[in-house]
């Protein structure tokens, strides 16, 4: 009678661990996806917006060049302009320059036609100054640069590599997916000691499993947010003061060349227009002494908390009709028992 017993107790055991998993994966596969994809999204906007607002500068320099009198299509020394393009990130592949038609003009790697995959999409509509679109699969994104000319808006392609985004994001991702799997054998290990010790039966493993998933689930969220907060405030407050840094340097080059402040036509209708259509900016301002200041946008920060906190919400309401439906099914089979019985 005991080997029954305590064979019953390695069952009950093995099924609490089993249920524990499950229940403790469901929870934390889908934290984990939700945090990576939010790592993702904030470095990959910061990424793209920096390389297109530098890659900005350079490309007026193409539009002043054409609006006094050079020709597009045969732009005196554009190679060195396509090489300060590059030099914006390491993870630039290729610059390269498509005018009316959809033809190639210029490109870094010279090839003999337009390559198959670098394609302008069509009906683009650019809005402000610094508007970009980004195309891509795996290997490759396309980041694609307007460059407007009296004859009609020509386009600058700059391809980079396809793990940008990969290696910005790999350390932080790695990090938060050993976090979610300490929390979550920690409790696992927890809930397997009171289950050994009290030795509940099946309605006590399920109340004990969803509560164990319920302090997993927050402790994850509460972390992680708290983290991503951090994240998303640090990362942007770098991004803006690099593309201050940026626009000082263009005013600095002006005046070494011995440009006075107030030759230096419509400055502030120039920097303006410089930083519009930029969401992490808030505002922007140029003291006497010539010194940029640009404001970091709360509103554009905040966005990544919200965005947590809303997928986040959807794994508690799921996790929530779970306990529901595990409510309903046992007390519908309860009521089938005790029939049986009576």
């Amino acid at each position: 009678m005991g080997d029954v017993r305590e064979g019953g107790a390695v069952l009950r055991c093995f099924v609490a661990f089993a249920v524990l998993c499950a229940v403790l994966f469901g929870v934390t596969a889908p934290s984990f996806i939700v945090k990576r994809n939010a790592a993702r999204m904030l470095y990959e906007n910061l990424t793209f917006v920096r390389i297109a607002v530098e890659s900005r500068q350079h490309i007026q320099k193409i539009e002043y060049g054409v609006k006094n009198g050079r020709e597009l299509e045969r732009f005196y020394n554009i190679d060195g302009i396509l090489r300060d393009i590059q030099r914006c990130s390491s993870y630039i592949e290729g610059v390269y320059v498509i005018g009316s038609g959809d033809v190639l003009l210029y490109s870094l790697e010279q090839p003999s036609e337009v390559p198959a995959s670098l394609q302008r999409p069509r009906e683009l509509v650019f809005e402000n100054e610094n508007d970009y679109y980004i195309y891509g699969n795996s290997g490759f994104y396309d980041l694609l640069l307007p460059i407007y000319t009296d004859e009609g808006t020509a386009y600058v392609i700059i391809r980079l590599d396809g793990d940008i985004v990969y290696h910005s994001t790999s350390g932080l991702v790695r990090q938060e997916l050993m976090r979610s799997l300490v929390i979550s054998l920690e409790l696992l290990g927890l809930g397997l000691i009171i289950i050994m010790i009290k030795k509940p039966k099946a309605a006590g493993i399920c109340v004990l499993t969803f509560l164990i998933a319920i302090i997993v689930l927050s402790l994850d969220f509460g972390l992680s947010y708290t983290r991503y907060s951090g994240i998303a405030d640090s990362a942007t407050v770098q991004s803006v003061n690099r593309i201050a840094q940026m626009l000082q340097n263009d005013i600095n080059t002006l005046r070494a060349r011995g440009v006075s402040p107030d030759a230096i036509y419509d400055l502030n209708s120039w920097l303006t227009k410089s930083v519009q259509g930029i969401p992490m900016i808030h505002t922007m301002s140029i003291n006497s002494n010539m010194q940029v200041t640009l404001t970091v946008s709360r509103a554009y920060v905040a966005q990544y908390s919200a965005g947590l906190l809303k997928s986040y919400t959807i794994i508690y309401v799921t996790l929530a009709a779970a306990i529901a439906a595990t409510i309903i099914i046992y007390r519908t089979l309860r009521r089938k028992e005790l029939k049986v019985e009576s």
